[in-house]
């Protein structure tokens, strides 16, 4: 299924959806609107910077770079039904992406930091960056450890 942006950006914010466990109004819509495109953009570019997501169907990584501006901005639930209406993709099929997709963004993050250990948390999720130079940083001794997925 090809994700419609028309169709898809009207559900992208449905009437139960909860912002940070306030119940979203009208007049926060357009705002939320403007971020969750923004986001999605750049979770995008961030798969196009990373060959595992050149094997998924594109459809699969928009869907689930909108799950992760969702989850990302505190909206409650991250993906919704909906959501799996517009795009054919359930739950099960957009997490593991999405949570890639957040994944690879905080440990883009703790790299660019420059700074040790570095602990980002995100809902769920414990990025930690176990180096103390991330210049300098390639291999295994450059690890991202997602916790709690």
């Amino acid at each position: 299924a090809v994700v419609s942006t028309q169709s898809t950006g009207m559900a992208a914010l449905s009437p139960n959806d909860t912002l940070n466990g306030e119940k979203v109004t009208k007049s926060m819509e357009g705002k939320i609107m403007k971020y969750i495109a923004k986001y999605c953009k750049y979770f995008l570019d961030i798969s196009l910077q990373d060959f595992a997501f050149s094997q998924l169907p594109p459809s699969l990584v928009a869907a689930a770079s909108i799950a992760s501006s969702r989850h990302s901005l505190g909206l409650s639930p991250s993906w919704t039904s909906q959501l799996k209406e517009v795009t054919g993709f359930s739950v099960s099929q957009v997490q593991p992406v999405a949570l890639a997709l957040i994944s690879v963004y905080y440990h883009y993050r703790a790299r660019d930091a420059e700074c040790e250990n570095v602990e980002v948390p995100c809902g769920d999720m414990l990025a930690k960056c176990n180096t103390t130079d991330h210049k300098a940083a390639e291999g295994p001794q450059h690890t991202t450890r997602v916790v709690g997925c």
